[in-house]
């Protein structure tokens, strides 16, 4: 199973890129312990995540070639 992962924001420059694809990722859970293993400022950064567009909880599980975003909060006017 592979999965696209967006990031946006301050997360695409403490990743250093804007998207990745991860293989054996089956939900929020094993992406969060991926990411704060291979990104540990990413903990220091309250964020959303959304599969295909949709905020998702910690319970959701990914299905091949969903899209899932990370979004910090943002700022506007």
């Amino acid at each position: 199973m592979k999965v696209k992962i967006l990031f946006f924001g301050v997360l695409t420059d403490i990743a250093n890129k804007n998207q990745i694809e991860l293989e054996d990722i089956s939900n929020v859970a094993d992406l969060k312990t991926y990411l704060f293993k291979t990104y540990p400022k990413i903990k220091e950064i309250k964020f959303s995540i959304a599969q295909n567009k949709e905020i998702v909880t910690e319970t959701n599980i990914f299905k091949d070639g969903d899209e899932i975003a990370l979004l910090p909060p943002f700022a506007g006017g």
